[in-house]
């Protein structure tokens, strides 16, 4: 959830053609895990102090795709479940299994 010093920002039109854009330039694909990404981050964090330097807020150069574990870890730095981890439709902790593309052959 956005912060509400940023909530303007995050539904301005700028920012969602930049989103759009990144999110097609990573090809949808977390660059942390590889999965689907549903988020885009900003590598440097955002704040109520650079969110109008745009080479910070709408740079693409600072921003990355992320799925919404991955997103979560990065931004509160002890997310709930390690990258390789996923919680199944029962709520459990199990192990992901990695796309194919991603997986190493023995």
């Amino acid at each position: 959830m956005a912060k509400a010093w940023a909530k303007a920002f995050y539904n301005s039109g700028q920012w969602k053609a930049v989103r759009r854009e990144v999110l097609r330039r990573d090809h949808f694909t977390c660059q942390d895990c590889g999965y689907r990404a549903e988020e885009v981050h900003h590598i440097i964090e955002l704040t109520p102090d650079n969110i109008h330097d745009r080479m910070i807020s709408l740079n693409p150069d600072n921003l990355m795709c992320l799925c919404h574990d991955c997103h979560t870890r990065r931004t509160h730095k002890d997310g709930d479940v390690d990258c390789a981890m996923k919680f199944d439709e029962d709520g459990y902790v199990v192990e992901r299994i990695p796309p194919l593309k991603n997986r190493a052959w023995g």
